[in-house]
């Protein structure tokens, strides 16, 4: 019975080495191919050259920090309208 006990532990034993090794190469697998998408974004303004000579502004963040609204409705600057006639802006 020892042997098969034996037998039995050093199957397990590569079972779980071969569960080990396949986990790190779908990790390492996964890892390249978000580099690679990473780096053919069509959202990662980074790469694209501008042919303007005024200042850039480059947003590195993801799409959904660009997306999320900075200034809450709570704040923001309040204008009294007042309407004019136009003869009076000549």
């Amino acid at each position: 019975m020892s042997i098969i006990a034996f037998i039995l532990k050093f199957a397990f034993l590569i079972f779980i080495v071969f569960l080990g090794l396949t986990l790190w190469v779908a990790y390492k697998f996964y890892k390249q191919v978000t580099r690679v998408r990473r780096q053919f974004n069509p959202y990662d303004y980074q790469q694209q050259k501008t042919a303007s000579t005024e200042n850039t502004i480059i947003d590195n963040r993801p799409m959904e920090e660009r997306n999320k609204q900075v200034i809450p409705d709570s704040e923001g600057e309040y204008v009294d309208f007042t309407e004019s006639d136009g003869a009076n802006n000549k």
